[in-house]
């Protein structure tokens, strides 16, 4: 028969002992990690490195911004934009009358990027384009800046743009509008449709097809449909109102 056996208890020195050890264990762990940066001091570290190369980055491109080689100002302001910096507002502004029409450009293109309301007014301006200074390129660039900062101090500026000589300024001036919340903005893009004068090319109406798509609401759907039904509608408009009659599951939705 087994002898049953009663565990022996640990006596006071092994407790000891074993205390010791864990001891010494949690002191070598800590003296091995006490030079060892913390995760959140590596993290803060690593943010400051990189602001620091953005600074220095971006200070290289402003200095970029006076060059007299406009290809060089051209990729500035293009990457100026790309950085996403407020700050570099200001000198995006005076850019937008730089004597090359593609540094211009770039420096609209960018302050739509950089989100700064201070951008407005200087972009309003380039639309309106009260001395003909500015190219339509450049006006383009900042109609679709404008369209980007949503700022309804734009609206009048851009329904005016809608009348713009140059075709694809004019569509670029109604995918704006289309975009941005104004009740005034539906009678635009219907008169640019109807095209009662002759004054729109049919690339211009066709953004105004899109941009009634794109408003929505009844109003906008019946002129879709009578436009899609109307044989004798320019080929390319009509096709735009077809697609758009089409692809609405729910045209009124927006009304």
């Amino acid at each position: 028969m087994a002898t049953e056996t009663t565990p022996s208890k640990p006596s006071p020195a092994s407790k000891a002992v074993t205390t010791e050890t864990d001891a010494q264990k949690l002191a070598a762990r800590a003296a091995t990690n006490v030079d060892k940066p913390q995760p959140t001091t590596e993290k803060i570290a690593a943010v400051l490195a990189a602001a620091n190369t953005k600074v220095q980055s971006q200070q290289s491109l402003l200095e970029e911004l006076a060059s007299p080689v406009s290809a060089r100002r051209a990729a500035a302001a293009k990457e100026l934009g790309r950085l996403g910096d407020a700050a570099a507002a200001p000198a995006l502004i005076a850019a937008l009358r730089d004597a090359d029409a593609d540094v211009a450009r770039e420096a609209a293109t960018s302050l739509g990027l950089l989100g700064s309301a201070t951008a407005v007014e200087p972009l309003i301006a380039v639309v309106n384009n009260v001395d003909g200074y500015f190219h339509s390129v450049v006006r383009i660039a900042a109609t679709h800046s404008l369209s980007q900062l949503r700022d309804l101090r734009a609206v009048v500026p851009l329904l005016d743009a809608i009348r713009d000589p140059v075709a694809e300024a004019s569509a670029e001036a109604i995918r704006a509008v289309a975009s941005l919340p104004d009740p005034r903005n539906l009678p635009a893009l219907l008169e640019v449709v109807r095209n009662e004068q002759g004054f729109f090319l049919a690339t211009t109406r066709r953004a105004a097809i899109l941009g009634l798509a794109q408003i929505g609401g009844e109003q906008a759907v019946c002129e879709l449909r009578f436009v899609a039904g109307n044989q004798w509608e320019d080929a390319v408009v009509r096709a735009a109102a077809i697609e758009a009659t089409h692809e609405g599951s729910n045209p009124t939705a927006k009304a």
